[in-house]
């Protein structure tokens, strides 16, 4: 009966494999043309650096990691288009499989960053970030070049160390992360301007230096967008700070990670709304976003509206299906609190006047 029975579940499970097999359909010739551009897309971002300062073995440790990754990728993309346009049931406009690829690349980018290299990767990297003037290093044009300017910062014995992590972190595009943290539910950045608010008010002495170039930024009578290097810089004091404080490291990192991973409209040039704007992200319209965003408003004495605070999201998004699209979390996050200041309605006061909290939601929902 035993050997009957394991030879059933054998059997069973040949046959799922062997469906899973013919589930994913070859790629066809439109898919790879569709695939082309995304995969270069991932060889300029991941183009390393041929800056004379870069020691010359990290660089040829990169370029080795960066070429494996490459060959896999000209291998996965076009896979990914043969999965979209089966999983339409062979529907899928051309249109629709360029935005869902595009899309599924954007979000890999951001679970590379989002996810650990391990333990003893974290801890490396950890000293990296937090280097004294690391963020007004070179940038070196791309995302890998400016991780390169980490690495090197490390003494040379901890590089072996990052450049096997990052071989570990490439190598799980397109497969399930089940270890990634939580997205925290306070930013690191609502930390960092509760604290420059207290700063500001005098109710707080500095705890952490802050750079010069942060302070002259976030001090300043009118403040405007940060740039790239302030806006690193600042987030490095932020991560000191949480970890002064006794944050457990892990949970500072994934903060960071958090605030500093490429959104989707990171890599778009039609960031044209204002945080008050209540109109349909554009990045989400292009994208094909949609989502319900709750939001707990928070109201005075009187039942009106005093702030609000996106406490849940829920997005659909074209070609993000096995994975957090994370790189896309945020896109409805000021447009709904704009939306809810707008739209809510004053609610009878509380007894004693005591402030209310409620949680309502904002449906995002394409045309």
């Amino acid at each position: 009966m035993y050997r009957r029975r394991l030879a059933a579940l054998s059997a069973l499970w040949l046959l799922s494999i062997l469906g899973a097999h013919a589930a994913a359909p070859a790629p066809t010739a439109e898919d790879r043309e569709v695939a082309k551009p995304y995969v270069g897309w991932i060889r300029a971002v991941l183009a390393v650096p041929d800056a004379a300062d870069l020691d010359a073995s990290l660089r040829a440790s990169m370029k080795a990691l960066v070429k494996e990754h490459l060959a896999r990728m000209d291998k996965l993309v076009p896979e990914w288009v043969a999965e979209e346009r089966a999983r339409s049931g062979g529907k899928a406009t051309r249109t629709d499989l360029v935005r869902q690829t595009g899309n599924r690349v954007a979000n890999e980018f951001a679970l590379w960053r989002l996810d650990s290299g391990g333990a003893s990767y974290d801890a490396v990297y950890l000293k990296a970030i937090l280097t004294p003037g690391i963020c007004a290093m070179p940038a070196r044009d791309n995302y890998l070049g400016r991780l390169m300017t980490w690495m090197q910062a490390v003494p040379a014995a901890d590089r072996a160390t990052l450049i096997s992590g990052e071989r570990e972190l490439l190598s799980r595009w397109g497969k399930p992360r089940p270890a990634l943290p939580a997205r925290p539910t306070r930013s690191l950045s609502d930390d960092e301007e509760e604290a420059i608010a207290r700063l500001n008010t005098g109710d707080a002495v500095p705890d952490v230096a802050m750079a010069p170039v942060v302070a002259s930024a976030v001090f300043a009578a009118k403040r405007e967008p940060l740039l790239a290097d302030t806006r690193c810089a600042l987030h490095q004091w932020g991560l000191a700070r949480a970890l002064r404080h006794g944050d457990p490291a892990a949970a500072s990192l994934a903060a960071w990670r958090y605030e500093t991973l490429m959104r989707a409209d990171d890599w778009s040039d039609s960031r044209v709304q204002t945080e008050s704007s209540t109109d349909y992200p554009v990045v989400a319209t292009r994208n094909a976003v949609e989502a319900a965003i709750g939001v707990r408003v928070t109201t005075d004495a009187h039942g009106r509206f005093a702030s609000g605070k996106v406490a849940t999201r829920k997005l659909t998004v074209p070609g993000v299906v096995d994975e957090p699209a994370v790189a896309f979390e945020t896109l409805f996050d000021s447009a709904s609190l704009a939306q809810a200041a707008s739209k809510f309605k004053p609610v009878p006061p509380a007894a004693g006047g005591h402030a209310q909290s409620t949680v309502i939601t904002i449906n995002w929902r394409l045309p």
